[in-house]
């Protein structure tokens, strides 16, 4: 059921990418193979973190010039598919497996003209978390909710559409238990991801 589900999500937010693209005339499309992460929960009384296991991520961003500052400022906004990862606390590795869907504006400048393919970009969205989990949830319930989601990126594009970057993620969220209490968790995941895309078109002004 989980694959089922990551697979028809990731077809439709690649229907929703391409029609984007030809909406907005710049679109960029990756993967990237995310480094360990650092997965933790934070209540009032304690901070329990875990590292998150190696995984991929899909990701799609539309870009527009900026009038006269075209060749320096561009803005636009985009999407993220976390695939499912697992976490290992204690070196035990968990049953259960978390992902977020970010959606984000982005601002990305190339500020070096003299070297124009190098660029950075500032990413700055909410995201939604999901969990899955084989606890017995007979007696209780588990609400999950998202949170604010920002990112820096710095990568080197190639004239002929391809491009190469690196980026750093923050993701936050919350975990609401409901059984005789209630209590809350704050969710915070970090990722260091190595991605390759392809550029399709060219920003409008």
């Amino acid at each position: 059921m989980r694959k089922n589900f990551v697979s028809k999500f990731v077809l439709a937010a690649a229907a929703v990418a391409f029609m984007t693209g030809a909406a907005f005339a710049e679109f960029n499309l990756r993967t990237s193979v995310d480094t360990a992460g650092d997965y933790e929960l934070e209540d009032k009384n304690r901070t329990w973190s875990a590292d998150a296991d190696i995984s991929a991520t899909i990701s799609g961003d539309y870009l527009r010039s900026i009038g006269r500052l075209g060749q320096y400022l561009k803005i636009g906004g985009g999407f993220e598919v976390l695939i499912p990862r697992y976490y290992e606390h204690n070196s035990a590795k968990s049953d259960d497996v978390f992902w977020f869907l970010p959606l984000y504006l982005s601002i990305q400048t190339n500020p070096i003209q003299p070297v124009p393919e190098l660029f950075f970009r500032f990413n700055l969205g909410v995201n939604v978390l999901f969990i899955d989990t084989n606890w017995d949830q007979s007696d209780a319930t588990e609400t999950y909710t998202g949170g604010l989601y920002y990112a820096f990126v710095t990568g080197w594009e190639f004239p002929f559409g391809l491009f190469f970057d690196v980026t750093y993620a923050f993701y936050n969220g919350s975990i609401e238990y409901s059984r005789r209490y209630y209590a809350k968790d704050d969710v915070s995941y970090s990722r260091l991801g190595i991605g390759v895309g392809y550029k399709f078109g060219r920003p409008r002004r």
